[in-house]
């Protein structure tokens, strides 16, 4: 058996990165949680590292032309403000 560990190949060439995120997802994980009033700490986790790595693209497109790099800093600050929006959600939910 082989593993290919070639990166995947991009399907949008609009865009400058070769990953995606479910963000419905964890939109609905937020909103389950918040409407059962429990605590999600793995959804939680999962939305700071999103945060984090989408961060760190915004980050690394801040030199690329604004014509090269525009769909991409679109899409990222989109799934940037959606996430933020899952942790709002979830701070409703850990309590005091």
């Amino acid at each position: 058996m082989q593993i290919d560990i070639r990166p995947p190949v991009r399907n949008d060439a609009s865009q400058l990165f070769d990953w995606q995120l479910d963000v419905e997802r964890l939109e609905r994980e937020a909103r389950g949680a918040r409407l059962a009033g429990t605590p999600d700490p793995w959804t939680r986790i999962e939305a700071e590292c999103s945060l984090d790595l989408i961060e760190a693209e915004l980050t690394a497109l801040r030199g690329r032309e604004q014509a090269e790099a525009g769909d991409s800093v679109v899409q990222l600050r989109s799934w940037k403000a959606r996430i933020e929006r899952v942790l709002r959600m979830l701070e409703a939910t850990d309590g005091p």
